[in-house]
């Protein structure tokens, strides 16, 4: 029996690709973030105490702002697309690109501004010069691309911190992994600062549920990019390492509360069903 080959991929699966849909996975993380740390955004407007300024926020004021920021994490996929043209990869202008584009911005504008510059942000060294510091501007950018609805749509500030460090380590062990960081040594060291920062601003539970968390997404990622098995077996050590440390020192846990007591503002909803404890 001859093998196929050279077989096109379908359209649904060729949408996918053409739009990195597989990329909705942490994206699609931080929206979770944001319903579980701000419950009242899958309920109402998050602007609203503004007034009259919310429409500018989100000129969609009737619909829950959680609702809002899950859609537009799917339509913002659009400037996958729209990038490659730019940059002469794709001849033709993807007119549904833009099309998700300004939807996009008809939902959360602000968001949506923010996450696009960040993207550009991420470019950024292509045009200008790949160093150690446009590098770190350059993980800023996956900051306010991925992870802008915990801040623009949570109005979670207090997570700037751990997700500065989040985005640069997460970042730069892909630099390191794809040879894209002119220096090694310096991008090492800013991705090992971000579990060391986790002590600082997380507690136990919290810690160690990232770590569950990480478990299928880190599978996922395998599944889709097998040669890169060098940064899941990173994260997972990292990870497990991580995990260690907090059994040593839970109650102290986390650390910033021991010299800024009352820095990390109360940011766990009441129980769902109070009446289950199992």
């Amino acid at each position: 029996m001859e093998i196929e080959s050279g077989k096109e991929s379908g359209p649904i699966m060729k949408f996918m690709q053409d739009y990195r849909m597989k990329m909705l996975v942490p994206e699609l993380l931080v929206v979770f973030a944001v319903w579980y740390l701000a419950p009242e955004s899958l309920t109402g407007n998050v602007y609203a105490f503004l007034g009259p300024f919310s429409l500018i926020l989100q000129p969609l004021f009737f619909i829950p702002s959680g609702i809002l920021a899950f859609v537009t994490a799917i339509s913002l996929h659009g400037i996958y697309p729209l990038d490659n043209y730019h940059e002469g990869k794709i001849p033709n202008l993807p007119k549904a690109a833009v099309v998700m584009i300004v939807i996009s911005f008809v939902f959360l504008p602000w968001l949506v501004l923010m996450q696009m510059i960040g993207y550009y942000m991420t470019e950024a060294t292509e045009y200008f010069s790949r160093n150690p510091l446009w590098e770190r501007f350059e993980s800023l950018g996956d900051l306010l691309f991925y992870a802008g609805a915990i801040f623009f749509v949570g109005l979670q500030w207090w997570l700037l911190i751990p997700v500065i460090f989040l985005s640069q380590g997460v970042d730069g062990i892909h630099k390191i992994a794809h040879h894209e960081t002119s220096s090694e040594k310096i991008t090492a060291v800013f991705y090992f600062l971000w579990p060391i920062s986790m002590f600082f601003f997380f507690s136990p539970v919290e810690i160690i549920a990232m770590a569950a968390l990480s478990i299928p997404a880190f599978a996922f990622y395998g599944y889709i990019r097998p040669y890169y098995s060098y940064v899941n077996a990173v994260h997972t050590l990292t990870f497990a390492l991580m995990i260690l440390v907090v059994l040593l020192i839970a109650p102290a846990l986390p650390l910033v509360e021991i010299w800024f007591p009352g820095f990390i503002p109360p940011h766990i909803p009441p129980r769902l069903f109070p009446g289950i404890t199992w």
